[in-house]
């Protein structure tokens, strides 16, 4: 039974892991670059840029 917790939490674990680096390798990537290509971002950032 306790065999069976752990392969179960091990599992979860992994799938989990799994999901954060897929996100962080294949979608991350792309959210920043559109970031960094979109008008409305650099609009927004000089708007609220505070000047010293």
């Amino acid at each position: 039974m306790q065999l069976l917790r752990q392969s179960i939490e091990l599992s979860v674990v992994a799938v989990f892991s799994i999901l954060f680096a897929g996100y962080a390798v294949f979608i991350y990537p792309f959210e920043k670059l559109n970031e960094k290509l979109s008008t409305e971002v650099r609009e927004k950032k000089v708007k609220y840029a505070t000047f010293s």
